[in-house]
């Protein structure tokens, strides 16, 4: 069902307060609690630092999970500095992303190159997804085809999903988000998606903006993009039920006032030479992550760097699957 109007209770102070009980230092927690959260970031960060330094007792599929939350608490962090103080400098953004778009390359390549090994998964539609479109907002063209690209080759091997999301007897979980953005870049690419399990709950906003994304007169979107805005305001309102169904796209709350889908059907249409619309009116559009930029520049990181290096040096194959996105 369709869910008209921005929800009531989305605003700036919204966002903020989201981002802030996830910020440790922000959070307000005793002094017990907080030392005991720092201490858990310290370790994912010391994993990671252990693997780029050449650990041999440290091994890729050690790290990619820490990969991924230290990647979350620097966009936590640089979001919060931007809600909090309106800090137009988004570098600290971008090497969060960065740290992401890293993880989920050498996740999903890695899973390409040893295909027929035994690939580590513990990923799912909702965190590729994420990556995808975020990528894909800041322009990092090569890399968000890269990681779609890798993703889709190995969904068919359990890459993000698991026997139970088929049977017909467990209860699916709500991803519209996640399956749009899977949709749209297919569309793009020109490709057919796998198999994916089947997903009985309605998205009329994104399955409208699908059908004209690509019309080459940008009024025509006014509508189905606004409506997409709406959409993604009511669905950062988290539901007081631990069931699947019951849940909402915009769990993440780096990405509650982020508009990226937005972003991306803007950054595909422009690589197929589209206008794009006027000026989107819609307060998701204005708060500080809203405004559609120019690609960003990819941030050097010399820890990522050598993470990169070593990862393709020790897996077979990797360097080739990852050429042009690293």
């Amino acid at each position: 069902m369709t869910k008209p109007g921005i929800h009531r209770r989305w605003n700036l102070r919204f966002l903020l307060s989201e981002i802030s009980c996830r910020v440790p230092e922000q959070a307000g927690l005793s002094p017990d609690r907080l030392a005991e959260s720092l201490l858990g970031h310290k370790r994912r960060e010391d994993k990671i630092a252990s693997y780029a330094d050449g650990d041999p007792d440290t091994e890729l599929v050690d790290v990619l999970l820490p990969m991924h939350w230290h990647a979350q608490q620097l966009i936590r962090r640089a979001e919060y500095d931007i809600y909090k103080h309106g800090n137009p400098d988004r570098s600290a953004l971008l090497v969060g992303v960065w740290n992401e778009a890293v993880r989920a390359l050498l996740h999903f390549g890695r899973g390409v190159a040893v295909l027929n090994s035994s690939p580590c998964w513990w990923s799912s539609i909702r965190d590729i997804s994420e990556t995808i479109s975020m990528v894909y907002s800041l322009g990092w063209n090569a890399v968000g085809d890269k990681i779609s690209q890798c993703a889709l080759q190995v969904m068919p091997h359990g890459a993000l999903w698991s026997d139970e999301d088929f049977d017909p007897r467990w209860e699916k979980r709500r991803e519209p988000f996640a399956r749009f953005v899977l949709d749209l870049y297919a569309d793009f690419a020109g490709v057919t998606l796998p198999t994916m399990p089947p997903h009985p709950y309605e998205s009329p906003p994104y399955d409208s903006l699908l059908t004209c994304w690509r019309n080459p007169e940008p009024i025509n979107l006014m509508e189905p993009l606004l409506a997409a805005c709406d959409w993604h305001t009511h669905e950062c309102m988290y539901s007081r039920s631990d069931r699947p169904s019951k849940n909402v796209d915009f769990i993440n709350d780096t990405l509650m006032g982020w508009p990226v889908e937005v972003h991306m059907v803007y950054r595909l249409r422009e690589r197929l030479n589209l206008a794009l619309p006027e000026k989107l009116d819609h307060p998701l559009m204005q708060v500080p992550l809203g405004p559609y930029l120019p690609p960003q520049p990819i941030p050097h990181d010399e820890r990522l760097d050598r993470i990169i290096r070593r990862a393709c040096s020790e897996v077979p194959g990797l360097q080739e699957v990852l050429q042009g996105a690293v």
